[in-house]
């Protein structure tokens, strides 16, 4: 009798925890990193509740979104990671797409989290590039946006109509990650890295300019904290301490992996020419790819820290490291 008075006691404290988009990169390593936290309860939402089988060891529960909205339950946190973030053709149904994706599913699950008066905290995992994809200077939280993609607008949407909703006695993130990356990560740091293993030299060797990166470890950081924690309400940049200078990574990738690359320093003003041709020609190179190789995109991270009170766990180098030799183990 006495154990079960402890276990349902127990089980009563836990906090409950809903993520939304848990099958993707970001949370899958959300999972692992809570693997060790006995007092959360976590529900996995996905489209179809068949491919959150590979989780049932990380999770409690898994709903399909169907279950979701069908449901009237409450939880502690509700950390919504899902959305369209894979890079599609532009086209002119590119911008439904990722509205669809990123707003109008954005919109029916804060609904849904602001109908229920028990819940608490809701976490909306945006991104950077809701402000700009060439910025002119170092990056804060008073940036003005100017979204230039689909997703970016997309994104941009979702943020504006959570902060034009009443949520009086809850607590809203809206959380702005810079490019995340870690073991499994098969975005643009894994193409760069493909890229150079391949033999291919390195032509933007006369720009070495400076980017804001996040490591999976310190994103899972704050999210923890903010579901532990009282954390003032609000919008926040997530970012590594230290901005990567492309040069730095791209001998760091060369060092890790024991294949040395060629870099040329074209003069950036032919690769200009170039980029300006490209905006007319059938090519995979144009002046708004030409800005992105060649411009800092710098972010500050005090807002958040001050917040959390606490360092980041990772430094920008060490997480890099890691990042870099899971792309080799996993070859």
């Amino acid at each position: 009798m006495g154990n079960e008075l402890v276990i349902g006691f127990s089980d009563q404290m836990k906090k409950k925890i809903l993520i939304t988009g848990v099958t993707g990169f970001v949370g899958k390593n959300l999972l692992h990193y809570f693997r060790d936290t006995i007092h959360y309860e976590i529900t996995g939402v996905s489209r179809k509740k068949s491919k959150l089988k590979g989780l049932n060891s990380l999770l409690d529960y898994g709903i399909s979104y169907k279950d979701l909205f069908n449901q009237n339950k409450s939880y502690d946190c509700v950390i919504h990671l899902a959305g369209q973030v894979i890079k599609i053709s532009e086209n002119q149904s590119s911008d439904k797409l990722y509205r669809e994706a990123n707003f109008e599913l954005t919109k029916k699950i804060y609904k849904h989290f602001l109908n229920n008066d028990d819940s608490k905290k809701f976490i909306f995992l945006s991104s950077i590039h809701v402000l700009t994809e060439v910025p002119d200077c170092v990056i804060d939280e008073d940036y003005v946006p100017e979204p230039f993609t689909p997703y970016g607008r997309s994104k941009f949407e979702a943020e504006q109509y959570i902060e034009s909703t009443n949520h009086t006695g809850k607590n809203i993130y809206i959380l702005r990650p810079t490019m995340i990356h870690g073991p499994g990560n098969k975005g643009n740091l894994k193409s760069l890295y493909d890229y150079l293993n391949s033999g291919l030299p390195y032509l933007f060797g006369a720009a070495n300019n400076k980017r804001s990166f996040l490591s999976i470890e310190n994103l899972c950081f704050v999210i923890k904290e903010i579901i532990d924690n009282d954390i003032e309400s609000g919008l926040y940049h997530i970012a590594d301490d230290e901005p990567t200078e492309t040069l730095e990574l791209i001998d760091k990738i060369s060092a890790i992996s024991g294949k040395k690359t060629r870099k040329y320093n074209i003069p950036l003003s032919i690769l200009r020419v170039f980029a300006i041709l490209g905006n007319y020609l059938p090519i995979p190179f144009d002046i708004h790819r030409y800005g992105k190789l060649t411009t800092d995109f710098v972010v500050k991270n005090d807002k958040i820290k001050q917040a959390i009170g606490k360092p980041l766990p990772i430094t920008a180098e060490e997480g890099m490291t890691r990042t870099i030799k899971s792309f080799i183990n996993n070859q």
